[in-house]
């Protein structure tokens, strides 16, 4: 809860950072308008200014924009700092901006030295009114993304919110409080323990010594303080790193490449122009112009923009993306590995059938639950439910140990009770029966989950669990294999219940008698073939393989925090959402691929002010259309995913 509070007042607080660097900026800009087109145009249309013409004193009004283009740059004193010291790291947007801006002020610082040294009105070509506009455009696109992120944005900011949403967010918050209390309570007991632990250890060392001096021994040396543990270590060593501003990578990977265009190209073009017999100045002054250029209006408004429109979709759908940044990861995905229980059953398993081999169905049943009461496991819930609800006595437990992937085992009346896997049965020495034995490969072959129950040295009898199939989980299977997607199915079960299950969904390839270790390994192993990966997960037991996916779905969140939580309990959606995943990233790629041409085109036209005019009169104009033409596309390529629709009852998107 307090992670939680803190993150929304980083979020409010940056909100509230942009939202007056914007206005502080926007005004300058108005008057960096007032004193350079406003006047010039006035003059233009022949109204006598008086002292106050920019042709009477150029070098003043000159000085003025420069002194409100400093307080620009002030204002966005955060964003300049983050540019430069990401520059040769890993250059993002803000790198781009920060250049971009030092490359207008030092054209327009030349310009000014021009109009000294020569006398010549070159007033109109400065270019501080389009850096105010550069710098609205990035704190006004960075101010969308800020309200993106925020918690609330991916819940109901920016959409209608689907009949009964509100009461099932209000269960699920009242869940996660409950999880995230248990959590602190936990952590605040091992805290506890390890200080008790090493306190002990110092008065057992303190003893030690004591005992070797009256001994007349050496003492011993020092020990090495112990380790510090992760929350001393965060505390103490936390990085003045900065946080990636950008939502989507996709934004920074441009910034790289367009900072790398516009930079070759200008150190191409004043070598070209200095060959030509330019002078410094104005090869200069170019070299700063095209660098200028180089960035990109929609690289601040493209995924504000488009990113929206999905996550409306996705809401439509009772889709609740937790995690925007995941559909830039999802375009990628190229294997999904899926849960048995939860993922292509329906995750509601019932305690099918007991068989019983010298014990009745009751006994059974009352020591099953028994050993498992108390435990989260899926199946022990039921077997707790169906004991109460058949009457079945539960017994006291003296002692029990839990083996993640095979079973339990306890002390009932000093005898031990195990229950789990036949092979962890055999290899605890437990005889099983072959009636047993081909009973239980039986109901494996139907796809039920078999457990068997041991008393002693012997087995008692099989519990058979059942678990429908999803419905639309071979209509799943199908569109992920039409976007050449492998779908892999993960499971604790023995290999054939799992050939069954696999079968019957239409898949070819699962991983069986898996522990939950064994499951990260397997999205690892997944990984290691250069897949990216998804994970469908269910239950706690998945946790340790949701830490290693990529991006964590889920049908319900209830044991587990998924990136994208599918409350429509429709796994068909899935291979819609990395569809729509792929048409969000074409979107924004698209704004770019506009706002590139535009910003070539500008540079063209640039060339050809120089080359036939032998100046750069329409120096701010360009500058200006280019990032127009930016803004125009990041606001039009939206509509692009406005034609997409989830049609979760066909193969057809």
């Amino acid at each position: 809860m307090e992670e939680n509070s803190t993150v929304q007042d980083e979020n409010a607080s940056a909100k509230k950072k942009l939202r007056a660097s914007f206005l502080i900026v926007l005004t300058l800009t108005l008057l960096a308008f007032a004193f350079s087109p406003g006047l010039l145009a006035a003059v233009t249309f022949g109204v006598d200014l008086g002292p106050l013409s920019p042709d009477e004193e150029p070098l003043l009004f000159a000085g003025v924009e420069f002194v409100l283009a400093v307080f620009m740059l002030i204002a966005c004193k955060d964003i300049m700092r983050r540019g430069f010291k990401m520059l040769f790291k890993a250059p993002s947007a803000d790198s781009l901006v920060a250049i971009s801006a030092v490359s207008a002020i030092a054209a327009s610082l030349l310009l000014t030295v021009q109009m000294a040294l020569t006398g010549e009105m070159l007033f109109h070509q400065l270019l501080f009114t389009p850096l105010g506009i550069l710098l609205t455009c990035t704190l006004g696109g960075k101010y969308l993304e800020a309200r993106l992120k925020a918690r609330e944005t991916a819940l109901d900011d920016a959409g209608v919110v689907p009949p009964g949403a509100e009461e099932m967010l209000a269960e699920h918050e009242a869940e996660r409080q409950k999880r995230e209390e248990e959590e602190r309570r936990r952590k605040e007991s091992e805290e506890r323990y390890r200080k008790l632990e090493a306190l002990r250890a110092e008065e057992r060392r303190l003893a030690e010594q004591e005992a070797r001096r009256a001994r007349g021994e050496e003492p011993l040396e020092e020990e090495e303080k112990p380790l510090p543990t992760n929350e001393q270590s965060s505390s103490e060593e936390a990085p003045d790193l900065p946080k990636p501003t950008p939502l989507l990578a996709i934004t920074d990977s441009a910034a790289l490449r367009f900072f790398a265009f516009g930079l070759l190209l200008a150190i191409a073009d004043a070598v070209l122009w200095q060959t030509m017999g330019l002078d410094a100045i104005h090869t200069a002054i170019f070299f700063f112009a095209v660098l200028f250029f180089a960035c990109p209006a929609a690289l601040f408004f493209a995924a504000p923009f488009a990113v929206p429109e999905a996550l409306k979709k996705c809401r439509a759908q009772k889709i609740r993306v937790k995690n925007a940044a995941a559909f830039d990861t999802l375009k990628h995905v190229s294997a999904i590995a899926i849960s048995k229980s939860g993922g292509i059953t329906q995750g509601r398993p019932f305690l099918a059938t007991i068989v019983g081999e010298g014990l009745s169905d009751n006994t059974i049943l009352g020591l099953a639950a028994s050993v498992e009461n108390g435990s989260a496991h899926p199946l022990a819930r039921v077997l707790v439910a169906s004991a109460v609800s058949r009457g079945a006595r539960l017994m006291r437990v003296s002692a029990s140990s839990s083996i993640p992937g095979k079973g339990v085992e306890a002390l009932i009346n000093g005898r031990p009770v195990r229950l789990g896997k036949r092979t962890w049965l055999e290899e605890e020495g437990v005889e099983v029966s072959s009636s047993l034995t081909v009973q239980g490969d039986q109901f494996a072959a139907r796809g039920k989950t078999a457990v068997y129950l041991a008393t002693g040295k012997s087995a008692k009898g099989i519990l058979v669990f059942s678990d429908e199939l999803r419905a639309d989980m071979p209509r799943t299977i199908r569109l992920l294999e039409a976007l050449n997607i492998e779908t892999v199915m993960i499971t604790g079960d023995c290999r054939s219940a799992a050939k069954r299950v696999a079968k019957d969904a239409g898949l070819t390839v699962y991983r069986f008698d898996l522990c939950p270790a064994d499951k990260a390994k397997e999205v690892q192993m997944l990984q290691t073939h250069g897949h990216t990966v998804a994970l469908l997960a269910a239950k706690k037991q998945d946790a340790e393989a949701a830490e290693r996916a990529d991006v964590i779905l889920a049908m319900n969140d209830d044991e587990i925090d998924p990136d994208i939580l599918i409350t429509s309990n429709d796994a068909s959606h899935i291979p819609q959402l990395i569809h729509l995943a792929k048409r969000t990233i074409t979107t924004v790629r698209l704004a770019l691929a506009i706002s590139f041409l535009a910003a070539v085109l500008a540079v063209v036209v640039l060339h050809a002010s120089l080359f036939f005019l032998g100046d750069l009169r329409f120096l701010p104009l360009l500058a200006v259309l280019s990032m127009l033409g930016g803004i125009i596309a990041s606001t039009l390529a939206p509509t692009y995913l406005r034609s997409f629709k989830f049609t979760p009852h066909t193969l057809d998107y």
